[in-house]
């Protein structure tokens, strides 16, 4: 049998072999001293990467470093170390093989202390296959930095190191990590970097984390390639552990040790160049290496593209795009293109595998013509959830704004409709109540001068004078007030509740339409003290010839005297009084002549229209007429129109001024002045008393969202807003996505 290649052993150490390879890859080495001493050389320089991770026995597997398995995701017991290596907690070793480290270690703790250049270390925190990675002080800058030596003196090594210094140095971009210094000290290669406290990104995506996240992560890593590029610089080993997710969320592209310089334009490359550039060297890790990596072809930025496309690909699927189970069968997979299918119940998109296939593309010309084209695909494949919710929140915000705005414009028209309507009854209220305030005028002064009429002001007491007694007086009001009651008091009907009252001198109900027909009976049980107390009674008796109030019917003061009976018929009534003064040459007032009528009956006159809703309001807020709720009627403003939502039902309401009696009359002068032609339109009249009371006149503010539910308007309008916001928060997230 032929002697193992390193492949083969590095596949052992990993058992990535099967049983039948296993077996007899085994009985080779118990009789090939040659391949037990490569086995040897392999295990002492993978050894030095178990350093961090020694379990307690002093004695580290081999397996955990060697090629790594590409058949899967690793197992729920493997962690990463913060630089990105790998450990696995201590398990059988099939070839029962294992080193003792600690000599290395003790090798490592001896260089704690020790100054190469400027840099004195403090502590080793990990290491790589080039080297060594120790904390250090910059005692010049007084800061802390990463400093990696070689493992060993070898001029190859050293010209690779200081390669990478000189590659990572080119490039200064927030997703690499930033190379300070590189030189040789006491026979030894160093360089001086940032220091990076964090995890390596494949700890990191090794937590369950939404796939969005992830993506944002490799992103990130990504810039920092494209930076490289953009230098010049090839990376050529592009994975999860190279790469540094850093305690304040950062992500950082490192380990550019087999990274190589394009030539440039100003001469040919120096032998040094050439040497570490050949394109028959195999360098990288074979689980994410390019199919050029493999067949030793021409490395360029798209071979980055294609690690990276490993990498994602593991990060996003839980494993890797190619099976291998030894370097040559992984090999053989990558040269011919064979991508695992996705795995069942995936919750990666068909677009984000399309742009993953095209960067695993076998022919270089094949894939992404550079890095920056490949994050642009990602980004819109990141940002088409995004993109596709600003547009559903655009398209809600301006379907609820059109929404609005129909409604507004439905609701325009509206209240200019109202206003119309509330100006035309306006003018009709006048008109109406003027009408009315003339006829109840005409009617006292006709009334004025019937007989009935001549007997009260003409009446007095005679037991006041000494010619009779109180009996005989009551006889004679009795007489009266049958007479009353005996005449015709519907030619002067106004409406259908017109009724009249005659109060003598002494205050007292002398006759009333009603009460009921029992007229030996109600007048006598009047009380004229309780009448006396009526202000529109009083001022009639104090002098004012007429009077016109807007009265409710409940108080007491009129009921029990009579007034308006025990039982009102109507709940508001608009009171017309005229004082009656004695007849012959007694000036003094000796009776009231009062008429009333239901103020119900107004609204009658006065509606023009069926929408508008019209109520009656005395001054102290009694009200009657169409059911308009009570805080609309205190909403509203004379003469100005004024909004207010009650319920989720939107009003508008105004109110007109019932004028007082002079001012009517005064109004009504003026009027006949116009006709006449003796004064102008623009000269009337402007009130000087107090309004006999208020008609209100309110209207629905009907709209496209007012018949929806309560609040509907403020509701649209606050989805809108938020709809906005989210359409504009997305967008600005899909640049950030995108650019």
């Amino acid at each position: 049998m032929e002697c193992l290649d390193a492949n083969v052993l590095q596949d052992l150490m990993a058992g990535g072999l099967d049983e039948s390879t296993r077996a007899t890859s085994v009985n080779h080495l118990d009789g090939c001293d040659d391949c037990r001493g490569l086995l040897s050389l392999l295990a002492k320089e993978v050894s030095r990467d178990a350093a961090m991770s020694t379990p307690e026995d002093g004695k580290v597997d081999l397996k955990k470093l060697a090629f790594q398995n590409t058949d899967g995701p690793r197992t729920p017991n493997e962690t990463v170390t913060s630089l990105g290596l790998p450990a696995r907690r201590p398990t059988p070793d099939p070839l029962g093989v294992t080193a003792d480290v600690s000599l290395i270690q003790r090798s490592g703790t001896r260089q704690i202390g020790k100054t190469f250049g400027k840099y004195t270390l403090v502590d080793r925190i990990g290491a790589g296959a080039m080297g060594v990675v120790y904390r250090a002080e910059d005692p010049g800058l007084n800061r802390k930095v990463a400093l990696k030596l070689l493992h060993k003196p070898d001029e190859g090594l050293a010209q690779r190191l200081v390669r990478e210094a000189q590659s990572m140095a080119q490039v200064n971009h927030p997703n690499v990590v930033q190379v300070y210094d590189a030189g040789i000290s006491d026979g030894s290669t160093y360089i001086a970097m940032e220091l990076v406290i964090g995890a390596s990104l494949r700890t990191w995506q090794q937590e369950k984390r939404p796939l969005p996240e992830i993506i944002e992560a490799y992103v990130a890593a990504g810039r920092g390639l494209a930076a490289a590029h953009a230098a010049g610089i090839i990376h050529r080993d592009f994975k999860p552990d190279n790469c540094l997710v850093g305690s304040d969320g950062r992500v950082r592209v490192t380990d550019f040790g087999l990274a190589s310089a394009r030539p440039n334009d100003e001469g040919p490359d120096t032998p040094e160049e050439l040497e570490l550039t050949n394109s028959g060297m195999v360098l990288g890790t074979p689980a994410y290496m390019a199919p050029e990596q493999f067949t030793g072809g021409n490395v360029d930025p798209r071979t980055d593209q294609f690690n990276y496309c490993v990498a994602l690909y593991e990060a996003l699927y839980g494993t890797r795009p190619y099976k291998g189970k030894s370097f040559d069968e992984l090999g053989d997979n990558v040269c011919d293109g064979k991508v695992r299918p996705p795995p069942p119940g995936t919750r990666v998109s068909r677009a984000m595998r399309v742009i993953l296939l095209r960067g695993l593309s076998v022919k270089p010309g094949d894939r992404y013509p550079t890095m920056d084209h490949l994050l642009e695909d990602l980004g819109r494949d990141r940002a088409r959830m995004w993109r596709n919710l600003g547009i559903s929140a655009a398209a809600l915000a301006a379907a609820l704004g059109l929404g609005l705005f129909a409604d507004l414009v439905v609701r325009d028209r509206v209240s200019a409709s109202n206003a119309q309507s509330f100006d035309a009854t306006g003018v009709q209220v006048d008109r109406a109540f003027g009408l009315l305030v003339d006829r109840l005028d005409a009617n006292t002064s006709q009334m004025y001068y019937q007989s009935a009429i001549n007997e009260v002001r003409s009446h007095r007491d005679e037991s006041e004078f000494g010619f009779g007694d109180k009996d005989s007086d009551l006889v004679r009001l009795g007489e009266i007030h049958d007479q009353l009651w005996a005449s015709d008091w519907s030619s002067w009907k106004i409406g259908s509740s017109l009724q009249v009252a005659i109060v003598d001198y002494r205050s007292r109900v002398l006759f009333s339409q009603l009460v009921p027909d029992d007229p030996a009976v109600d007048w006598r049980k009047s009380d004229p003290a309780t009448l006396k107390d009526v202000p529109w009674i009083k001022a009639a008796f104090a002098g004012a010839e007429k009077t016109l109030v807007l009265q409710s019917t409940e108080p007491k003061s009129l009921k029990t005297p009579g007034l308006f009976g025990t039982k009102p018929p109507y709940p508001l009534a608009l009171c017309f009084t005229r004082a009656l003064v004695g007849s012959g040459e007694t000036k003094e007032v000796s009776g009231a002549l009062v008429q009333t009528i239901d103020a119900a009956e107004l609204i009658d006159e006065i509606r023009l229209d069926d929408k508008t809703q019209l109520s009656i309001v005395t001054n102290d807020g009694a009200h009657v007429g169409q059911e308009i709720p009570e805080p609309v009627i205190n909403a509203a403003r004379e003469n100005i129109v004024v909004e207010i939502e009650l319920d989720g039902r939107p009003y508008q309401v105004r109110k007109q001024a019932l004028t007082s009696l002079e001012d009517s009359i005064a109004r009504a002068r003026w009027k006949v002045a116009v006709r006449e032609g003796k004064t102008t339109a623009t000269s009337a009249p402007v009130p000087t008393k107090p309004p006999v009371g208020y008609v209100v006149m309110a209207r629905e503010l009907g709209g496209v969202l007012s018949g929806l539910f309560a609040g509907a308007r403020m509701v649209f309008a606050l989805l809108a807003f938020a709809a906005f916001c989210v359409a504009i928060a997305t967008f600005v997230r899909v640049r950030q996505l995108t650019r």
